[in-house]
């Protein structure tokens, strides 16, 4: 059963607050935060939950490096130029 952890709570380093299981199963675009495996390891076999719940495609989406973000802005404004050299004539 999924939601068999989703009352257990703890600190989420990155929030810093507190927040329960479920939270750290969502977070993600509907998917687990890519932290989850460091933050519950100690509560319970968080592996075997991945792994008996989720995908390997959707396992790897969760924990595939992030873009980084210069690259990405740098895209983000050269699209927005093209558009607006498109707008304007």
């Amino acid at each position: 059963m999924i939601e068999q952890y989703d009352h257990k709570t703890l600190r989420c380093p990155r929030l810093g607050g507190e927040v329960n299981f479920k939270y750290c199963r969502f977070e993600n675009n509907m998917l687990p935060c890519r932290w989850i495996v460091g933050c519950w390891k100690t509560y319970f076999d968080i592996n075997t939950f991945l792994e008996e719940h989720y995908t390997k495609a959707e396992l790897d989406r969760v924990f595939e490096l992030p873009k980084p973000k210069i690259p990405s802005l740098v895209g983000l404004i050269e699209k927005a130029k093209k558009e607006a050299k498109k707008k304007n004539g």
